[in-house]
């Protein structure tokens, strides 16, 4: 005759699967997880695949282009980069900072990918500078490591890691994967190594910038970031960024956050713009003031100095628009 099985047997074996059941599931979404962040560039390289080399067209100071949300192949992208260009050539610039979105609608698939050609090689060719290149969230949609792999190839376009920094005299750089989380916890550890090592051998920092692509602040259709980054930002960095330079917005805007130091530039205007009124109608009222915004086609220079950071407004054709002196 067979013997009942006990309760505490049956209770122990459920246990046992549940337990099994809650590991499977954990460890297959820790694995999508993970998955997904190597798709988005979560995980930066042990080491850059190129060097960060500047050869400054001046030795007191230095001179920068910065947008973003560039890569629409069209003719707004063209105009942009015509004026950019004339700037150049009348004021000078010393290498291009690229936000983001630098292929719409889906990224590149490939080094071989022709988008490379229409909406980089072919769009700058007049600039011949290099150009520092993060990912935006329509470049993570394809395969975002053939953005790095392509700085291989080209003897302009510089994205040496999905995370990477670098220095001048005048100015320090930290190009940020904002679309990963964590991004702005790793400019913190990043910025505190450096500080240390900057403390001991100078008197005084160089001006603090980082870019990325998705804004803190931003008076765009997006709007500012989540309560939560941005009260993450707002403890840890705001004051310690001298400026922010993103995109995702596709407009020109200078905001500033209180009574803070933090400049917030969004220059997101490279290719795509809030021209239409059914654009304009989707903007946001941002948290932090607006100084100056300008919801057409355009670009940011910026003239670093040790002890004076000037940011410049243009439109498409190379106008100035607006500009603002930093001073310390």
């Amino acid at each position: 005759m067979n013997k009942p099985i006990s309760k505490r047997r049956i209770s122990v074996w459920l246990k046992l699967i549940i337990a099994f059941i809650l590991l499977g599931v954990g460890f297959a979404g820790g694995f999508k997880l993970y998955e997904k962040g190597n798709e988005a560039g979560c995980f930066p390289l042990e080491d850059d695949i190129v060097p960060v080399e500047i050869i400054p067209f001046r030795a007191d100071h230095l001179q920068v282009i910065v947008l973003g949300d560039t890569g629409t192949g069209n003719e707004d992208q063209l105009k942009v980069a015509d004026g950019m260009a004339k700037v150049c050539d009348q004021a000078g610039c010393d290498f291009v900072l690229l936000l983001g979105d630098n292929f719409y609608p889906n990224g590149v698939k490939s080094i071989l990918d022709k988008q490379f050609y229409t909406k980089f090689e072919q769009v700058y060719n007049k600039i011949k500078k290099p150009f520092f290149a993060v990912l935006g969230n329509h470049d993570v949609k394809q395969n975002a490591f053939t953005q790095i792999m392509y700085s291989l190839r080209s003897d302009y376009w510089r994205m040496p890691n999905y995370e990477y920094s670098f220095e001048t005299a005048q100015a320090r750089f930290y190009g940020l994967n904002t679309n990963c989380p964590f991004s702005f916890e790793r400019l913190r550890n990043k910025l505190n190594r450096d500080d240390a090592e900057l403390k001991a051998n100078a008197d005084k920092l160089p001006w603090t910038i980082a870019f990325g692509h998705h804004s803190v602040y931003s008076n765009g259709t997006h709007g500012d970031t989540d309560v939560i980054t941005r009260n993450y930002w707002n403890w840890i960095l705001d004051g310690r960024i001298d400026l922010y330079l993103a995109g995702h917005n596709h407009h020109l805007s200078l905001l500033q956050y209180g009574e803070t130091s933090t400049e917030y530039v969004i220059s997101g205007a490279g290719g795509a713009h809030y021209r239409t009124n059914s654009e304009r109608e989707k903007l946001n009222k941002s948290e932090a003031s607006s100084v100056f915004t300008y919801n057409d086609t355009g670009f940011v220079w910026l003239d670093i100095r040790s002890e004076k950071l000037l940011i410049r407004f243009h439109d498409s054709t190379g106008n100035i628009l607006y500009e603002f002196t930093k001073t310390r």
